[in-house]
């Protein structure tokens, strides 16, 4: 699981681990702009990443980590799943300009007060950490396979 604020880096670096590495990324806000009305997000996350499990070993997701209903999903995803928390970091200056600059059509449409507000609670998340990621200066591709890979295997 990829843990971290708005525009850390999480689905550059989900992409990257699901092109180079034998993990899937899902998109969660893929699915959350896809809800229907009254549909329950976090279930919806849910059923999709159980389905992902049927045709794959290793599931890889990006959340802030936070916010309401979060701690359930973890926790129901937990009784299934070995989960490995990865904590993507970023100073919230940098991952404000990112937001501002990234494809608006991808990502939850949320205002800039908002951005600001969810970025100050994701960094307050604490996890037991499998792996942290530096991403203030875009940390390279080969770097972020390498460290992904370092613990791809551990406990697995």
């Amino acid at each position: 699981m990829l843990i971290g604020p708005k525009g850390s880096g999480k689905t550059h670096i989900g992409t990257l681990v699901n092109r180079h590495t034998d993990i899937a990324f899902l998109r969660v806000e893929a699915v959350w702009l896809g809800l229907q009305a009254g549909e329950d997000g976090w279930k919806k996350v849910e059923t999709v990443i159980d389905t992902m499990f049927q045709t794959h070993n290793k599931v890889m997701i990006e959340s802030l980590g936070a916010g309401e209903g979060f701690s359930g999903f973890h926790a129901s995803l937990k009784e299934k799943y070995l989960i490995k928390m990865i904590h993507v970091c970023a100073d919230l200056d940098t991952c404000f300009t990112r937001v501002k600059k990234r494809n608006k059509v991808e990502h939850i449409a949320v205002s800039d007060d908002k951005v600001m507000e969810f970025n100050k609670i994701a960094v307050t998340v604490t996890y037991d950490w499998a792996l942290e990621i530096n991403n203030n200066h875009l940390a390279s591709d080969v770097d972020i396979i390498d460290a992904i890979q370092s613990i791809n295997d551990v406990g697995a």
